[in-house]
């Protein structure tokens, strides 16, 4: 597999995360101003970014942790 191939599915990783991310916030009716403040940061601009994929923006693994524990979900749902 290339470097250009590998590239394109890892975006389409974080693609499908940040789908989901947005998919079991509003299912939870979270904002995105609350979930930012309930995992540790002090602004939504971070989670807004990575929604909607800005500037390459992606969550991490220690934001899917904290989120999957805020949201109350299994981080696994976020892969699917």
């Amino acid at each position: 597999m290339t470097i250009k191939q590998l590239n394109k599915k890892t975006d389409e990783v974080h693609n499908r995360i940040s789908a989901n991310v947005i998919k079991y916030r509003k299912l939870k009716n979270y904002s995105q101003l609350q979930l930012a403040l309930d995992i540790g940061l002090t602004g939504n601009a971070f989670i807004a970014r990575a929604e909607k994929r800005t500037n390459n923006a992606h969550f991490n693994i220690e934001h899917l942790v904290k989120i999957s524990e805020v949201l109350e979900i299994d981080i696994v749902e976020f892969f699917k």
